[in-house]
This record gives C-alpha cells, sequence and structure tokens, in this order.
C-alpha cells in the first residue's frame, strides 16, 4: 500500500491498548445494544416506493461506474445473532426453492432492464451475491444469474465477481473450482470463530475442521478472499481470539476482516430482520448469565487480533478489512470496497431487503430500499411486474455529504479535499462543520493530513474505531448540521 495511506510501518501511531483509548473518547462508548453503525445514512428526506421509481428512471447512471448487489435470503441455519434479511431454507423442497429464488431475482434486475434503461449501460465493475447465504445456490444456479448479468448489464472486462457463503457451502474442493470455473474471480466466507462452544452457542452448522479446510480449498483456487470473524460473542476470550487470528495469519488468508458484534435491533429500524438475540427474553437471560463479554473485553479481542495483524505485515484497507501486501490493485482495496465505498459510485441492489443508493448527479445521493418481508417479495415477483421497491431516500446537502465522507472513511483510502469540492459543494479543509469536525479529529490522532493537505485519511487508531467515528462525528455531527451547504464548485 502507498505510504501516503497507510502508516503500519509505524507502531507508535497505534493506540496499545484501545480500553485506554476508548476512555480518552468516550462520546466513541457505544454499548452492544446500541451499536448498529451502518454506513449506510438513516436521515434524508423519505420518499415513497413510486416517487422513487420515477427518480429512479430519471438518474442519469449511463456511462458511469457502478456495483452490482444480489441478496439471496436463505440460510442452512439461522444464527443468533444475525439481523439481517434471511429465512430457513427448505430442507425437503430444496431444488424448487431454489428455482423460484432464482428466477425471482432474474426477474427483478430485468424488470430495471426493461423500465430504467441506463441500468444497462452503467459499467459494472464489481458483483456481490450475499445474504443470507448465496452459496446455497448449486454452481448451475449461480451460472444462470452470472449468465444473466453479463447478458443485460455491461459488464466491464476486469469485473470483480464476488460469491459469499459459510464453511460448510466451501468445504468440498470441487464446489470451489466449480464457482471458479463459472467465472467468480473472488469469494468471501464467515468463519466468524474456531471455538467450538462460540459456534454451537451462535447456531453456527460447521466445525473448525470445515472452516480449515475450505480455507485451504480457496487458497488452492488462487482466487482472492476473506475470512469473516468476529469479536464480542459469548464464550468469546481475548485468547480465543487471539488465537483464531493466529490461526487464519499462519495460513496466510488473503483478505482477515474482523467484525465487532452487532446486537441492535434492525428490524425497528427497516433494514433487516430480528436477531434471536434481539428478542428481550433471550438478550436479557444471556445477561443475567453474565455470557455478553464487556466493553472493555471486547475491545481487547480487537486489540489482540490488530496486534497479530501489524506483526505479520496486513494492512487495513478498508477499515476492519486487513489484506496482504499486493492482494489487491490500487490502494490494495478490493474492487467491492472502492466503488461502495472509496468512490461511493452508485449500487443497484435486487432481492428482499436489499437497499443501494443511486450517487454522482446534483450533489446528492438517493438510497433505495426493498421490501424486507421475505414471503411477500416472492410472492410479488410471481405476481406482478413492478419493482419490490418499499421506500427510498433522499440525501442533498450536509447528509449527502456525511454519507460520502463515512464510505471514504471506511475505505481507509485518502479523503480528496477536491473531490468533495466537486461532487458536493463544500470544501471539508475550509467549510463548517467540516473544517472544526476534521481539525478535532486530527488533534485526537484518529486522521491525518496527506498529500501535502490535499487529503486525509484514518490513523491506526482512527481505523480501530471507525464505525464509532463515521457514526458520532460524520453521520450525527454533519449530518444533522442544518446550515445550507455552498455550492463551491471546483
Amino acid at each position: 500500500m502507498n505510504a501516503e495511506v497507510c502508516d503500519v510501518a509505524d507502531p507508535l501511531s497505534y493506540e496499545a491498548n484501545l480500553g485506554a483509548l476508548l476512555g480518552r473518547h468516550p462520546e466513541l462508548q457505544i454499548g452492544r445494544d446500541e451499536y448498529n453503525i451502518n454506513v449506510t445514512a438513516n436521515f434524508g428526506e423519505r420518499l415513497e416506493a413510486a416517487e422513487l421509481f420515477e427518480r429512479y428512471k430519471a438518474h442519469p447512471g449511463a456511462g458511469k461506474p457502478a456495483h452490482l448487489y444480489y441478496h439471496f435470503p436463505l440460510c442452512d441455519y439461522i444464527c443468533h445473532f444475525c439481523n439481517y434479511v434471511k429465512q430457513l431454507a427448505s430442507p425437503t423442497s430444496r431444488a424448487e426453492q431454489l428455482n423460484r429464488w432464482t428466477d425471482a431475482l432474474i426477474k427483478e434486475s430485468s424488470l430495471y432492464a426493461r423500465d430504467v434503461p441506463w441500468t444497462t449501460k452503467a459499467l459494472i465493475q464489481s458483483f456481490y451475491i450475499g445474504g443470507g447465504t448465496a452459496a446455497i445456490l448449486t454452481p448451475e444456479h449461480l451460472k444462470r444469474i452470472l449468465d444473466h448479468v453479463h447478458e443485460t448489464f455491461s459488464v466491464t472486462p476486469d469485473c470483480e465477481l464476488n460469491v459469499e457463503g459459510n464453511p460448510d457451502n466451501f468445504h468440498e474442493y470441487e464446489k470451489v473450482a466449480a464457482l471458479t470455473k463459472i467465472g467468480f474471480n473472488r469469494f468471501s466466507v464467515g468463519v466468524q470463530s474456531f471455538t467450538p462452544e462460540v459456534n454451537s452457542f451462535t447456531n453456527r452448522g460447521h466445525s473448525p475442521e470445515m472452516s480449515v479446510q475450505a480455507i485451504m480449498n480457496l487458497k488452492e483456487v488462487g482466487k482472492p478472499f476473506n475470512v469473516d470473524m468476529m469479536f464480542g460473542l459469548p464464550y468469546q476470550t481475548p485468547d480465543t481470539v487471539s488465537d483464531d487470528i493466529r490461526t487464519l495469519v499462519e495460513m496466510r488468508v488473503p483478505t482477515i476482516t474482523i467484525y465487532r458484534l452487532r446486537n441492535a435491533d434492525r428490524q425497528s429500524m427497516g433494514i433487516g430482520n430480528r436477531a434471536a438475540w434481539n428478542v428481550p427474553k433471550i438478550r436479557n437471560r444471556i445477561i443475567e448469565q453474565d455470557l455478553f463479554p464487556s466493553l472493555e473485553t471486547t475491545y481487547e479481542m480487537r486489540e489482540r487480533a490488530v496486534g497479530h495483524l501489524l506483526k505479520a505485515g496486513y494492512e487495513p484497507s478498508p477499515c476492519g478489512w486487513w489484506s496482504l501486501p499486493g492482494t489487491y490493485p490500487e490502494g490494495n482495496i478490493p474492487r467491492v470496497s472502492r466503488n461502495k465505498w472509496q468512490r461511493f459510485d452508485t449500487m443497484l441492489a435486487f432481492g428482499p431487503g436489499a437497499y443501494g443508493w443511486l450517487a454522482g448527479a446534483n450533489q446528492s445521493a438517493l438510497q433505495t430500499h426493498n421490501s424486507s418481508d421475505i414471503n411477500g417479495y416472492l410472492h410479488h415477483m410471481e405476481s406482478s411486474d413492478q419493482p419490490p421497491l418499499a421506500y427510498g431516500r433522499l440525501l442533498t446537502g450536509n447528509q449527502a455529504a456525511a454519507t460520502a465522507l463515512g464510505f471514504a472513511y471506511k475505505s481507509r483510502q485518502p479523503i480528496e479535499v477536491e473531490r468533495f469540492k466537486n461532487e458536493y459543494g463544500v470544501d471539508i479543509s475550509q467549510d463548517e462543520p467540516y473544517r472544526s469536525i476534521f481539525e478535532e479529529l486530527q488533534s485526537k490522532g484518529l486522521i491525518r493530513a496527506t498529500q501535502g493537505g490535499r487529503a486525509y485519511v484514518p490513523t491506526l487508531n482512527g481505523e480501530a474505531l471507525h464505525e464509532e467515528i463515521i457514526s458520532v462525528y460524520l453521520h450525527d455531527r454533519i449530518g444533522s448540521f442544518t446550515t445550507a451547504v455552498c455550492n463551491k464548485v471546483g
């Protein structure tokens, strides 16, 4: 990674004790059940589906870079911590169910190709199918979707094609090889923990041995992939998290992603389904048994994990995604993250509960949200010729700029002053509230100026608390700032 981007080489730039770091920044101490840090904004003018679709059709997205996302909601087991849109797959009518869902996802994107012509002319530079557990789909079903994508959209020759799954989806080499053969060139596997007691309590459906085999298979096909790991779960300790990350580092996993447990109720926010642990009776029982780690212990887990990553030469880009040097070009960041976060390119999102955004026009952004009713979505797609949009959010002024800044911060690539002048009409180095907030973050050692003051980049301390900083400083303080944005362009 460019030295202007990453300060890993300077160990003094990283706080050895995250508990002490949090102690110095009490405004960033967010409890487990309030911790729903989400780079997507929860503000802006709410639009009903009909108006949203009209604005969607008018968006000038032709010829511009875009990311394509499909949400497949079925899982072979439901993790107790999961608050995303998901549903247990049928054990008896699997083939029919997979056919119906493949048809539904293809139909939805076909409706956009028919009614919103610019979507077929946007330059698709990255594609991701997640969920749920997208790799439940067979290579044949996934090939149908990829063929449809190539036939319908303007997919660039070097498009990054991602598929997400669990170790039990990738533990057979033949399936991994088949997915590579049909075109997938990047994988994401959710291991979360190698500790059997943790996996049993969270209702994960795989063993440590299965996880290791899946990783070996992914390494064998030679494509980049990330392994997702969580911290802050019941029955985890700093020692077990440390051992988990050491295992991955020793296997030279290309990208290791580390996530803190989010136990907020996303369903009440309209962006997910309720997790088992969101149910008060269940959550309170876990609390009474003192199974949730404390905030201090949770951050000690991250601290221990990052110690292994730094020692092994991994670099965080985007925040929370630690990659070996040279894994990806252009800042050592996956293309999906560069499109979604670094550049905040338009994201076309299909499937139940999927949310995306249309960006790059009129210093604004348009957030799109599909219905999160899984059965209702499937019925709608089998009986209607209209997109399953639920609502949207129109972000303008400081709200649009705050959202783009949140994504840019998450990417841990340089946040360029000139870009925000051109795209959002603000000078983040001079205009308020941007100037004061960036000066405060610099004084606290959470970001630093780079490129001769023409850009900012999170420090390693700022990376450690990136989600909290995005929520508190960028979304809350900038997004709620009421003074009109000056239209300074150029």
